[in-house]
């Protein structure tokens, strides 16, 4: 197939069961159907949280993870107890919360997902989203052994 090609059923199935097929497809894909332009008045209309309270929620569950809570006390026992507190808290107020809230205004005003979402912004930093889901699944892997173990 060739750049703009499309696959369709009209020719092999009966009239009826073309018919069929599309309005599944349709109703499956919504505007974005394949083989359908979408206009960019067109978007896709994305959930949203019911409650701040449950985004805030959600929001801690994701960023006090298992490093937070099995991690952090044996690095703070093996680099010199209280005196590494001090750094830690020093980095996570001017780069951990920063670097939090950008991605979330960033994928509060994109409604796209991290690749996307910086790709909009700058085509250069789709590398940057690329390495965040990257890291994302590293991680989860890693807890994931630990857990199990």
């Amino acid at each position: 197939m060739g750049v703009g090609a499309q696959t369709t059923l009209d020719g092999l199935l009966p009239p009826s069961a073309a018919q069929e097929q599309k309005a599944r497809v349709e109703s499956e894909w919504g505007a974005e159907a394949p083989g359908r332009e979408v206009g960019s008045s067109q978007r896709r209309v994305r959930e949203t949280w019911s409650r701040r309270l449950e985004f805030t929620l959600a929001c801690v569950g994701y960023a006090v993870g298992l490093g937070n809570v099995w991690r952090f006390p044996y690095l703070c026992y093996r680099s010199g107890g209280g005196a590494f507190i001090i750094p830690y808290l020093v980095m996570v107020l001017l780069c951990g919360i920063p670097l939090l809230l950008m991605e979330y205004t960033i994928g509060q005003y994109t409604s796209l997902g991290p690749v996307h979402a910086l790709a909009k912004i700058c085509p250069l930093l789709k590398g940057v989203g690329v390495a965040t889901v990257v890291i994302s699944f590293l991680l989860c892997t890693y807890y994931n052994v630990i857990i199990t173990w």
